[in-house]
């Protein structure tokens, strides 16, 4: 990863790992939590772990305006949060993933194999109608 930050020359970007039990609404309250606070969200994936009980929330979140403390302090009074722990960049492999789904005919579906091996991209899977393809690279 270059030295350029990403996310904006200012931003204080952490990445929290939230484990959290696997109940409906857990996710809503967590971003609702971050929206009241002000803070904004870089990115959200959420996972089940291993335990079925338990599923795990990656947020890269800018907390420029408020310490780490104070959001984790908040994050643990919402009753299903587990664990939390920031993840140190210098043991860490960022990454961003997009997948999309394009129409396209017969005669297009070449020129997407082409632009697919160009960029280093993957098909997924391919339809009638349409191709699904995936890429990933650094943020």
């Amino acid at each position: 990863m270059s030295g350029s930050n990403p996310y904006g020359q200012d931003s204080q970007h952490h990445v929290l790992s939230v484990l959290v039990q696997n109940r409906p609404g857990v996710l809503a309250r967590v971003s609702a939590l971050f929206a009241r606070r002000g803070y904004n969200i870089f990115s959200l994936a959420v996972a089940p772990t291993e335990h079925p009980d338990h599923s795990r929330i990656t947020i890269v979140v800018d907390l420029q305006s408020a310490p780490l403390e104070q959001m984790t302090k908040q994050l643990f009074k919402l009753i299903d949060v587990v664990r939390i722990s920031e993840l140190d960049p210098r043991f860490s492999v960022e990454r961003e993933l997009i997948m999309v789904t394009v129409k396209a005919t017969a005669e297009q579906r070449s020129q997407i194999v082409e632009l697919t091996d160009i960029f280093e991209a993957r098909i997924l899977s391919v339809g009638i109608e349409a191709l699904t393809v995936s890429l990933d690279g650094s943020p």
